[in-house]
């Protein structure tokens, strides 16, 4: 039985507001928020999940994925079962993952296939037309040499934000392809933070305990909500270009990111925003995460593509046997006066309501010096980044 290796990274992705995304846009909310739960059961403090990385490059494998195995992807994933409306969905997608003047933004996709090994014309003909992927040989038993140079184009996709993704002990001599999704984004917030503004003030990592922290602190208008159900407010603030927003859910109790996070897929959902004026503290932060997927996807239901009885046929054009072995992300965010850089990778292995008038201007506070929730998405699209800032570091 051969194994099956893949590796996908990501920094952060966008897409258009069309029917054809829509189904994908609601499937990868849900996905998200079903990814966000199993995290926080192991992990205590800041996390960083890029699940739009995994929904890229499982898409491209359940491509050639049948049967059972394939069934599993389209549920854990939470995309449609049919292999033509996900490629559908993709043939929209890539375009849309690019940047312009106002931010960098890249996809980019890459399958290293074994010296030898021979991947079905179909497949192929999905990868390069569909995925925009790259598709090159390479020797998996030169263990040094190919992690060196799959790492190096991974560290050249994300800006050497994400490095040595891969080991030389991920490869050996049943590793067959390794297939790779890099996302790279770097935005400016529109209203920019005053590096002058920023001081050392406290965060309270709980009721009774603080820690010093890198204040960045802003008065302007902004997209803000106040949810009396999920006891939180919401903070959105807009970058360059105005399609892309980091969204920051701060509960309304030192202590109240627990009760928050069991109600995450509210929280993923669009609040009733309002334009008001807003003054905000928030802290600068640097959050790097390596996740092992694999037991994520396995209690999402996706099982059957890590054993011995996977059917992926559809790769292979000698019949060769496959499954996955490892899925494995790497994310990268910082957030400081400027903007947001962000980049993550995984592997794999085998609306703007502005009404001013004439009206006396309310001033509401958004001071995050304690646990909160982070959101980068593609406005009114779709999730990019979801994470937690829970202590400095």
């Amino acid at each position: 039985m051969k194994l099956f290796l893949l590796i996908m990274l990501a920094a952060a992705v966008t897409y258009a507001n069309n029917d054809i995304l829509q189904e994908f846009s609601d499937g990868n909310r849900i996905f998200s928020a079903n990814v966000y739960k199993e995290m926080k059961k192991t992990i205590s403090g800041n996390f960083l999940v890029c699940p739009l990385s995994v929904d890229i490059i499982l898409s491209l494998v359940h491509a050639g994925a049948r049967g059972n195995t394939a069934k599993q992807l389209s549920n854990g994933l939470q995309l449609p079962e049919d292999h033509k409306k996900v490629q559908d969905i993709f043939k929209e997608l890539s375009p849309k993952l690019r940047g312009n003047e106002k931010y960098t933004l890249s996809s980019a996709n890459k399958v290293y296939v074994k010296d030898g090994f021979k991947i079905s014309d179909d497949f192929k003909s999905v990868a390069v037309n569909v995925f925009q992927s790259e598709i090159q040989n390479i020797d998996f038993l030169k263990s040094d040499a190919a992690a060196g140079e799959m790492n190096k184009w991974v560290e050249e996709k994300t800006h050497e934000k994400i490095k040595n993704l891969i080991s030389k002990d991920d490869l050996d001599e049943d590793t067959i392809a390794v297939l790779i999704n890099a996302m790279y984004f770097k935005g400016s917030w529109v209203k920019q933070f005053s590096e002058y503004g920023t001081r050392k003030l406290p965060f309270h990592t709980s009721k009774e305990n603080n820690v010093d922290v890198d204040m960045m602190e802003i008065t302007d208008y902004y997209n803000y909500y106040e949810d009396l159900t999920l006891n939180a407010k919401f903070l959105e603030m807009p970058y360059e270009g105005n399609d892309i927003s980091m969204t920051f859910v701060l509960p309304n109790d030192v202590e109240g990111l627990g009760a928050l996070e069991e109600k995450i897929d509210a929280v993923l959902a669009t609040p009733k925003y309002t334009r008001e004026r807003v003054h905000v503290q928030l802290p600068k932060f640097k959050i790097e995460t390596t996740i092992k997927f694999k037991q994520i996807l396995q209690n999402l239901g996706v099982k059957d593509l890590f054993e011995d009885n996977a059917d992926l046929s559809g790769i292979s054009a000698n019949d060769e046997q496959l499954k996955v072995t490892k899925v494995i992300q790497k994310a990268f965010i910082e957030v400081e006066e400027k903007g947001t850089t962000a980049a993550a990778a995984t592997a794999v292995f085998a609306g703007l309501r502005s009404s001013f008038y004439e009206r006396e201007v309310k001033l509401y506070t958004f001071k995050a010096d304690h646990p909160f929730i982070f959101v980068l998405r593609r406005i009114n699209v779709s999730i990019l980044f979801i994470g937690r800032f829970t202590k400095s570091t």
